[in-house]
Formats: C-alpha cells, structure tokens, sequence
C-alpha cells in the first residue's frame, strides 16, 4: 500500500496534459541610475571645449571610466541612466564607454577575487541636451551675452548650463529593447508653457520668455519592451537649486522640473504638455513606469523646494515604499549628504530591494567611489513577462493532485524544476483544508 500510495502522489503529475496557450510569469529586473560625472573637457583644460570624453575614452586605461564600468558591472543592472554623460551628436563617446570599458572585466578596485564579469547592453540611446545651447540671451543678468563657449560665461547664458553644447548630458543603457520609434523628447518645451509655473517674471524679460526652455537638460520617456510588457523610463537632470540669488531662478526651475513628471503621469494634468515632435499629452492611464535620474532635491533636506520631490514621491501613481540606504542606514546618494538620485517605479509595479552602492571603507570596492560624487542607486522590480520572443514555443500544462492535508508549498522543492536560460516556469498552488491543488506549467523552447 505504501508503494501504491507513493507511486499515485509523485507520478500523478503526468496524469493530465493540456496544450495551451503560453501562460505569463514575473521576472525581477535591476533598474539604476547613477550620476557618472563623466564629463571631461577637450584636453582637460580651460576653455572648456568638446571633445574631452572621446579623448579619454580611447585609452582603455583611463581610471575613472574603468571605476565607472566596474561599478556598472558588480551592480549589473538591466536598464541603467548615467547623468553627466557628455553628449556627442555621432554617438561615439558612447560606443566607446561600450565597447573599451563594459565589454572588458574591470578591476579598478583591484579586488582579490578577480575582475568583475563584462556586461552587454544592445540597446543605447543618446540625444540632445540643451546644456551649452545659446540662448542669444543674457540670462544670468550680468549685462553682458557670452555666445563664445569653453567658459563659465557662456554656461549661464546657454539654454542648460553647460561650457559646451552637451556637456552634462545623458546615457540610457539596456538588455532589453527600446522602442525607438516610440521614445518621446521634450528639450524644446517652454517653462512658460507650464501652467502655474514657478518662472521667476521679474528676472526673464518677456523676450527671454518666449524661447527659456523648461528641461536644462532634456526630458526622456523611454519605452522599452520587457517581454511583453512595455515600461515607460522617465529620465531627466534637473538643474541643481543653488548658483543663483534671491531671485532663485535655480530652485525655482529644478522644482518645475521634477513637477512635470508629476504632471505627466496624471490623468488631467498633461494637456498641457508637448513633445519635440508635436505629440500633446501625458503617459497613459495604466503604464507602467520608472521615473530615474539625479533628481537634485531631497524631500526634507537642502536648497531645493522640496514640494515637487514629496509631490511625486508622493504620488499615488509612484511605488516609493522602499527607501534605499547605505550600508550604515543613512539614505543620502552623494557626497554632499543629500538623496538627490532616485529611481521610482510606477504603483503597479512591485519593488522587492532597493540600495545605494556605497561599500564600507574596508571594502576593495570602496575605491571604485572616487569615480563620483554621487552614488548609483537601484532597485530591483518585479516585471510580469512572456517567455523569450526567439524560436517556436509550445506551453504544456499538468495538474498534480496530492490527497492529504494542506500543507504550505515547498518552493525549495518544486521552484527550480527547470533553471536554465532557454526553459521558464511558474507554478500556483490553490489549498482546501482536505486537499492540495498544485498546477505546474511547463515551456520548452526550440531554437
């Protein structure tokens, strides 16, 4: 009997086959962002002229492009943004952080246990930024129009502060899909465009009203395709509070900043709102999204307003539930001592970890902090998914019955029947008092 009884409970899961249509599991994806300060000027000296990232970018050895990488790699994030990464109009100073620095195992830190392992991004997306674009304006009101760029001058007179046109800009960086023809800009939209905005009228003439862009930088949305689900990334830099006077036109513009994503994620909000390519309107009702970037303004702390970051942080479409902390329990993400980097996925996304990469000072890897001052924060995120898109697909379905008590699911047990890259599983579990109910979907693909 107890033969018959372990024969119909462990082989019983062959019993009854189904074809059906390929059933959806959930998968933890690493999202970051990380201010990478990698913004060097041509030949490292004043002016400051264009040019400086590719310089240096060709030199494998180039220190802190090798610290950058090696955290890139120990973190191993699946979408990542890196700020202040200087814009180049072919793209080459990001083929180059690619291909010389990621794609090669980095052990800047030298860590005894050996390099760290290369990783792959496909997808790349680099853009315009309105760092050094000349505005034709004397912004900073000092009488005079600096249109010469390489120096400060010139910065403050430009559309986002920048000695050249796109210094300080910004890399996005994917194992999964962007949708190109998709990605939505926003580096032209007015700040006077901004219903109730915080545009300082005293300081702008109405001329300089008519061109003063909103983003110092640009506003992304990125959609990329995770399976079958599309996740908007929401990346931006806003301009940092401080460097100006009483009339705060600083502060003033990093709060409006950070409020447009707060407008664009709300039903309502966004009518306002326009792409570089004419598209009015905001995100969908039910996307899902990350918003990621240096931010530059913590909610209790600093020179910032802080009523735009506790407005979305806040916000009933953010999932902020999880705030990541250093090692020592502090939640600061830069030198300075201020959470300034954030990445915030949408409510209906669940985040099971976040962190901030800030090894102990004993660590190895705590060399790697000379790269920045800021830190690269991450949180990790469930992402519902459809299993790999290559190859032909047949999804079976068994049902085991086991006959006894109930009793909780041994996920040690049942979770890993199938582990490699090519097989996906996923698994219910539906109890009765009397009886166990365990559905087990299988999917082999064929390559």
């Amino acid at each position: 009997m107890t033969i018959l009884r372990f024969v119909y409970r462990y082989t019983s899961i062959m019993a009854i086959w189904t074809v059906c249509c390929v059933c959806a599991s959930a998968d933890f994806l690493r999202f970051s962002t990380f201010n990478s300060s990698l913004n060097q000027c041509d030949d490292g000296t004043s002016p400051c002229l264009s040019g400086g990232l590719e310089q240096v970018l060709t030199d494998p050895e180039f220190v802190q492009s090798r610290q950058v990488a090696e955290i890139i790699q120990r973190i191993r994030s699946d979408v990542i943004l890196l700020n202040e990464f200087n814009y180049d109009a072919t793209g080459n100073a990001a083929k180059l952080f690619v291909e010389n620095f990621l794609s090669t195992g980095q052990n800047a830190s030298r860590h005894p246990d050996g390099p760290a392992e290369p990783i792959a991004y496909p997808y790349v997306y680099v853009a315009p930024s309105n760092t050094g674009i000349h505005s034709g304006f004397d912004l900073d009101n000092n009488g005079q129009i600096v249109s010469t760029p390489g120096t400060g001058l010139y910065a403050e007179d430009a559309f986002g502060y920048g000695e050249f046109e796109g210094r300080y800009g910004m890399l996005f960086l994917s194992k999964h899909p962007i949708q190109f023809d998709q990605v939505r800009t926003f580096q032209n939209m007015l700040w006077q465009d901004m219903p109730d905005s915080l545009l300082p009228p005293t300081w702008y003439s109405p001329e300089e009203q008519q061109v003063l862009r909103l983003s110092s930088k640009s506003h992304w949305d990125l959609p990329v395709q995770i399976g079958e689900p599309t996740v908007h990334f929401l990346a931006s830099h806003p301009k940092p509070p401080v460097f100006d006077g009483p009339e705060d036109r600083n502060g003033r513009r990093n709060h409006d900043e950070i409020r447009f994503w707060s407008d664009y994620i709300s039903s309502g909000e966004a009518d306002y709102i326009v792409d570089d390519a004419g598209v009015a309107g905001g995100l969908g009702e039910n996307d899902a999204f990350v918003v990621l970037g240096n931010l530059n303004s913590d909610p209790d702390r600093g020179n910032s307003r802080s009523g735009a970051i506790k407005r979305l942080l806040d916000h009933p479409e953010v999932n902020s539930s999880l705030v990541p902390q250093r090692p020592n329990g502090a939640t600061h993400t830069a030198t300075f001592r201020l959470r300034v980097d954030y990445v915030l996925p949408s409510s209906n996304l669940q985040t099971e970890a976040v962190g901030i990469f800030w090894p102990e000072t004993r660590d190895p890897l705590a060399r790697l902090l000379r790269a920045s001052d800021h830190r690269l924060v991450w949180a990790d995120v469930e992402i519902p998914s459809v299993p790999e898109p290559a190859g032909l697909t047949m999804a079976f379905v068994g049902f085991l019955i086991a006959i006894g008590s109930a009793r909780g699911y041994d996920r040690k047990r049942y979770g890993k029947l199938f582990s490699n890259g090519k097989t996906r599983q996923m698994h219910y579990k539906v109890a009765t008092r009397r009886h166990s109910f365990i559905v087990l979907a299988f999917q082999v693909t064929f390559l």
